[in-house]
């Protein structure tokens, strides 16, 4: 029974930190791609380019990630 709870509330956890209509912030996806080791000064350009137009566009993907807070 505790297994069970425990991937439930863990599985639940990463749906809910993964789901798109999650508001993210222009740094947020900046920090997820560093994470992701991508060049830093891509995800530099994709950051100062969200700050502009607060739209996330990945840097090594170029998957628009739509509207983000600009901070």
């Amino acid at each position: 029974m505790t297994k069970y709870l425990f991937w439930t509330i863990t599985i639940a956890a990463g749906i809910i930190a993964t789901h798109p209509a999650q508001a993210r912030s222009c740094s947020d996806y900046k920090a997820i791609c560093l994470s992701k080791a991508a060049k830093p000064e891509r995800c530099d350009g994709a950051w100062k380019r969200c700050m502009k137009t607060g739209i996330y566009i990945g840097p090594e993907s170029g998957t628009n990630h739509g509207q983000a807070d600009k901070q």
